[in-house]
């Protein structure tokens, strides 16, 4: 309770001492002393007060009797007495200090500086800009240091008197009916907590909302709560329970999502700043000039980034309201203040640039960001009873906003687009809610909805901008938007009773990656490593699965175990892998312009034109039909092939690849080694992905006509554990390719478990952090090993912007919003217990090997020079192995080299464009990677592969002694050459 004005009456003395000299208690003796005031009040006349009789003459001295005089006669105590004098007196006044009389002063010393720091904190408690109002903490002197006081912090005065403060008109009642009025108030309080719930939303109880919308440098966000009470309609506030939230565009778009109580179900939130009906018609208003202002505009608007794009927006936009009076921008930094900037002046140097600069009135630019003008929230009707003539930059905040949203966005549905949580987008039709699936809650319903016209102009929108047509004649469209996702859309009524829909399937800017796969437990790390030493051994692999059960995904993620030095062609329907080699040719199918289909490019023409591109991995997007058959005829010839198809087990991906209509030989679906069959699954209530198996494939049975698979690792679902099935017939393929034992094949896999484990027990786990790691070791395995063993590979992770071969150019805030999970403490555990059996039996070799940096491990990787080949016109040719007439002459860069030579059995009647239908296929596939390990360290055989094919033998032995011969496919080559063939290879080394 604060006092505010002190009791000026005099305090009267009306007890009586009862006369004890023993001086522990005081009681006033008869007096007839005027009473004490402040300033006049001594020892001598509290003595005289309570002490006994002659107590105070005994320390003062006998009084002068001269009539007049109050002096004493021969006072051995001054003014104030000392310690000396106490002790000549009987009567103890200690117990009524407190303290020793002498020790006054420094009592009074230290009180006094306490008052003042106390009075110091009392001001900036009543100070509403230094400490902001709280609930239960609001007093007059609040309010009067707000409403009252005047600048300098003291009362105001009129015409030199003293203006009173006078609380009652402030509070609507006499200040001693405070009680009466609470009292009757605390019985009205159950009915306002009532109101309070019916028209506030339930938020979290742990969240604090204030740093929520608070941005990092301090400034507040656009959007607020009070954008959020306005956003959920009032009906369903008393049943809303917040579940989660999180921003995806701040400052000014977050998601919420709710629990309804009362449907039991999940909701899709998305708040953006509100627009009372004033500022939505000047919006549209603003929308109509602006697109006539950028139509006519002198920049070119068509081209160039968003930022770029939204940099003409905000500029028209300014200009507009500058020409309507609407809104006066603040000041900027002008050619005094950028001069300063760029020489680096300092307002407070003495230097001559300063002195010079502050000659012309310069003076440091600093625009006050503490909070957006015209910010504070109010009833709406008081904003619009206001009416004002003018915008602030609140008001102008929200405006570029939605203009940049509605222009360069996706309109209503853009926030939604910015979550990196959803996976798909869909609207069903005519006034339908939009819905969404989200990674963690799946399929929910959101706040967003599309008017009837107003979502026939965006799916007209949507294709225009993906570069396709919609229209009542062609009322169907799948197509590419501008950010890569995929677009399936639906115009009027047509074919579609709801009317005009669309779905999105939202394209993934920065991946997932093998540790988040694991962290997932969708593999485990068991597997990982297993695919990682199968896929650097150029295994082939195709992922199987149902809809959305993560095979893309997973595709994206074991793509980052593909060398940095090897040549990738990528060939997609829609743009959906992102890979970090830079040797990386991303094909795109293209549809027809005409409705007769022609000049359309499919997957079966970008696989046809990839074999002339000679890469050493292909990988597709999905296989859905014939062009499944050309797949596996390449896979065939020793190129590396990954996939994803649909299918629920390795029985049904073997039934639908060798019957029609995509009709693949099963003596040539065993050039496949691998099948990952993935599931959508539900572990303990919660939806999960799970790598169901992984299956190789080993052999065609001629006799039995089937072809022999085995499981090599299996999830268990009641478990949700991976067993390991048996020995792997792959991993004895890769040992003996490589020349390895057993032991070697162990270290190998180990190593590849070690590097995984120490990201994850690190928590490296970003995009950036796991590619570096993964294509630094694959390139320099002991350096890697090298930086773990001495716990110096995230300090080396800085080195990363030298690297030439990997493109790893991920934005920071896009990365920040990718939800990476964490590990579970199983896999923690299990990271543990490799990396302290790395300390036993590998790390010690290791940490005396000399350390480098990633950077370094990957210098000497450099992109796949350009390929040249020669004309294929007048050379000789020879007739295949069966012996046909009919020949074809084609350059090694259309099929890769001597191993890649195709026999597309299948083809029909091929054109001139094709290769022919007799060539032989590899038999050995050890050998032919033997010969692509060649090509790729640039030994002579190379050379050979980049002349025109003529061929291919039958067995490894007629290869052999061509190559004794100098035979290069069909020319003979002087022997004498070659040392400078080795001079060049040096070179190249």
């Amino acid at each position: 309770m604060v006092v505010d004005d002190a009791e000026t009456s005099d305090s009267k003395q009306d007890e009586e001492s009862d006369g004890d000299s023993t001086g522990t208690s005081a009681t006033p003796n008869e007096t007839t002393t005027p009473p004490a005031r402040v300033g006049t009040y001594t020892w001598e006349d509290f003595l005289a007060e309570y002490a006994p009789d002659g107590t105070a003459d005994e320390l003062y001295g006998e009084r002068d009797h001269t009539p007049g005089s109050d002096r004493r006669k021969d006072s051995s105590a001054g003014a104030r007495p000392s310690d000396s004098d106490w002790d000549r007196i009987d009567y103890d006044v200690s117990p009524h200090l407190g303290f020793h009389p002498d020790d006054i002063e420094s009592r009074v010393d230290d009180a006094r500086r306490d008052a003042t720091d106390l009075q110091s904190y009392f001001e900036q408690w009543c100070d509403p800009e230094t400490t902001p109002v709280r609930k239960d903490h609001y007093v007059w002197e609040h309010y009067k240091a707000e409403y009252y006081y005047d600048e300098e912090g003291n009362p105001p005065t009129e015409d030199g008197k003293l203006v009173e403060f006078d609380p009652s008109p402030k509070l609507g009642f006499e200040p001693d009916q405070v009680e009466e009025i609470i009292g009757h108030l605390s019985k009205r309080a159950p009915e306002l907590a009532d109101l309070i719930d019916e028209r506030t939303v339930n938020v979290a109880g742990n969240l604090d909302e204030d740093a929520f919308f608070t941005k990092d440098d301090g400034t507040p966000t656009v959007v607020s709560r009070y954008d959020l009470e306005k956003a959920v309609p009032m009906a369903k506030k008393t049943h809303f329970q917040e579940v989660e939230r999180y921003w995806v565009h701040e400052p000014y778009t977050f998601v919420i999502i709710f629990h309804s109580t009362k449907e039991n179900e999940k909701k899709y939130y998305v708040i953006e700043p509100y627009m009372n009906n004033v500022e939505s018609n000047f919006q549209e208003f603003m929308t109509s000039k602006l697109r006539t202002a950028i139509k006519y505009s002198d920049s070119d608007v068509a081209v160039g980034s968003e930022d770029d794009r939204a940099a003409v927006i905000e500029r028209e936009t300014y200009g507009l309201l500058e020409r309507y009076d609407l809104y006066e921008r603040e000041q900027s930094a002008g050619l005094v203040d950028r001069l300063a900037e760029m020489l680096s002046v300092e307002a407070d140097s003495d230097r001559l640039p300063a002195r010079l600069l502050r000659k012309f009135g310069w003076e440091p630019f600093t625009a006050d960001s503490s909070t957006l003008e015209g910010m504070s929230v109010r009833p709406e009707p008081v904003v619009l009873a206001e009416d004002a003539h003018t915008l602030n930059q609140f008001q102008v905040n929200k405006l570029l906003y939605y203009l940049q949203r509605d222009f360069i966005g996706y309109e209503r549905i853009d926030g939604i687009k910015h979550d990196v949580n959803v996976e798909d987008i869909s609207c069903d039709g005519y006034n339908s809610p939009v819905f969404v699936y989200h990674g963690d809650y799946e399929q929910i319903i959101s706040n967003v909805y599309h008017g009837e016209t107003e979502l026939d102009d965006f799916v007209v929108k949507l294709a225009q901008r993906s570069g396709k047509g919609i229209s009542k004649r062609r009322p169907q469209v799948d197509a590419t938007l501008p950010d890569g996702s995929r677009a399936q859309l639906t115009l009027g009524r047509e074919v579609s009773d709801h009317g005009t829909n669309y779905t999105i399937r939202q394209f993934k800017e920065v991946p997932f990656t093998p540790i988040d796969l694991i962290n997932w437990h969708t593999f485990s790390l068991d597997e990982m490593a297993f695919l990682w030493l199968c896929i650097e051994n150029h295994k082939s692999l195709i992922f199987a699965g149902g809809t959305a059960s993560g095979k893309t995904t997973s595709l994206n993620a074991v793509s980052l175990f593909i060398p940095s030095n090897a040549k990738i062609v990528s060939i997609e329907d829609t743009r959906e892998v992102e890979l970090p080699q830079r040797n990386w040719i991303a094909s795109v199918t293209r549809p027809s312009f005409s409705d007769d289909d022609k000049g359309d490019v499919d997957e079966f023409d970008l696989l046809e034109a990839a074999l002339r591109q000679r890469p050493e991995y292909i990988v597709m997007g999905e296989i859905r039909g014939e062009e499944g058959r050309t797949l596996f005829q390449v896979m065939s010839t020793g190129h590396t092939t990954y996939t994803t198809f649909h299918a629920d087990s390795v029985g049904e991906v073997l039934k639908r690849f060798t019957t029609e209509p995509i009709n693949v030989s099963k003596t040539m679906f065993t050039a496949l080694d691998l099948v990952s069959v993935q599931t959508s699954t539900r572990v303990q209530g919660r939806k999960v992905r799970r790598n169901k198996s992984l299956t190789e494939i080993n052999h065609y049975d001629a006799e039995n006509d089937e072809i022999n698979v085995q499981d090599i690792y299996q999830w268990q679902a009641e478990t949700d554990q991976y067993l390991e099935m048996g020995e792997s017939n792959t991993l004895e393929e890769i040992k003996f390719d490589r020349g390895w034992n057993q032991q070697t094949l162990e270290e190998e896999l180990f190593k590849r478990e070690v590097v995984i484990a120490y990201l994850i027990d690190r928590g490296l786990n970003t995009y950036t952090e796991v590619a570096a790691t993964l294509q630094a070791f694959i390139n320099d395995a002991d350096s890697i090993l090298s930086l773990i063993a001495t716990d110096e590979l995230e300090a080396s992770l800085e080195d990363l912007r030298e690297m030439e071969s990997v493109l790893i150019d991920v934005d920071p805030e896009m990365e920040a919003m990718v939800p990476r999970p964490d590990p579970t403490p199983e896999v923690m555990e299990l990271a543990d217990e490799i990396l302290a059996r790395a300390d036993e039996d590998l790390f010690p070799q290791y940490r005396e090997h000399p350390t480098g940096s990633i950077a370094e491990a990957l210098a000497d990787i450099r992109p796949a020079e350009p390929i040249e080949a020669p004309p294929s016109s007048g050379e000789e040719t020879f007739p295949d192995r069966d012996g046909s007439d009919d020949r074809e002459e084609t350059s090694a860069t259309d099929v890769g080299g001597d191993d890649e030579a195709t026999a597309f059995e299948d083809w029909g009647d091929a054109d001139d464009d094709r290769f022919d239908a007799g060539i032989a296929f590899r038999e050995n596939p050890g050998v032919g990677d033997e010969r692509d390990t060649d090509s790729a360290r640039g030994s002579p055989n190379s050379e050979a592969d980049n002349t025109t094919d003529r061929g291919e033998t039958t067995s490894e032995e007629t290869a052999s002694d061509s190559n004794d011969d100098d035979w290069e496919f069909g020319r003979f080559h002087d022997s004498s050459s070659q040392a400078n063939r080795d001079e060049e290879e040096e070179e190249d080394r």
